[in-house]
């Protein structure tokens, strides 16, 4: 039997134009959002989960779906960096999950970027997550969504879901395999990136940091973002979750608008005539 055509197999090779110069390696909720709109400010293409979620049309979602079943649940085939920048060809820089779990390949793959790591307190960063990606999955009508949606809410929740499953050995209570996890993962991009291409960045410290390991100059009359609370991004799901329902059934609920305007018409017009 022939083996099956893997979604990524289906992009043609990368024909990149720039180079990826920025690798944000640091985890989910240290400031990855805000230090994207700086890099933006900088002229950065960034690919972040934002960027694969706006691009569910053209099933950036589903492919990073494929790529992070088989790097964590070891389903198929492991994707390559080459493989990697079929999907990352068009950005110069990068941050946040779902690229988060493919250090090592993007390193590899990449090995003239500067490295950025945005860091954060690691009991504040535990309270972030709590308020965020826990409450995101808690959400009830998700388990819903995933069913009746395959084209974004099924690899969607499932990119959210493993990585938390990840950072937690599979159990969201264990919190001291979540701490674990972050400081592990810290360690690990620390042990391979040379001190001269590593910048430890947190967004409190502004542009100055940030411009100067980047060669940059410092944007004038221009604040450092500050971006993406906790409360703001639960919000924003519950907000994707009623656009999507929309997306699914507002045709079926013009339909029944359009013939209860047709009844109340036809009962007007027997009513008066």
């Amino acid at each position: 039997m022939a083996s099956q055509t893997r979604l990524i197999d289906t992009l043609p090779p990368p024909k990149r134009v720039k180079p990826m110069e920025v690798l944000a390696l640091g985890f989910s909720r240290t400031g990855t959002m805000s230090l994207k709109r700086a890099l933006e400010q900088l002229g950065y293409s960034v690919y972040h989960m934002e960027e694969c979620a706006t691009r569910w049309q053209e099933k950036h979602v589903s492919l990073f779906e494929e790529a992070t079943k088989a790097k964590l649940l070891g389903q198929g085939k492991l994707w390559t960096g080459e493989e990697l920048d079929r999907v990352l060809q068009n950005y110069t820089a990068l941050e946040d999950i779902p690229c988060l779990h493919f250090v090592d390949e993007l390193l590899e793959q990449y090995p003239d970027a500067k490295v950025i790591l945005t860091t954060r307190d690691v009991d504040s960063w535990q309270k972030s997550m709590e308020q965020s990606f826990y409450k995101i999955l808690d959400i009830r009508i998700l388990p819903f969504m995933v069913a009746i949606d395959p084209i974004f809410w099924r690899p969607y929740y499932f990119l959210l879901k493993s990585s938390l499953d990840k950072w937690t050995d599979g159990d969201h209570s264990n919190k001291e395999a979540l701490r674990r996890t972050f400081v592990e993962h810290y360690a690990h991009v620390r042990s391979k990136v040379p001190k001269s291409k590593l910048l430890e960045f947190h967004p409190r410290e502004g542009w100055t940091p940030l411009c100067t390991f980047l060669g940059k100059e410092v944007p004038k009359d221009k604040l450092f973002p500050r971006v993406n609370d906790a409360a703001s991004t639960v919000n924003l799901h519950r907000l994707i979750v009623a656009i999507r329902l929309w997306h699914i059934f507002g045709k079926y609920l013009g339909m029944l608008a359009a013939v209860g305007v047709g009844y109340g018409l036809l009962r007007w017009s027997r009513t008066y005539h």
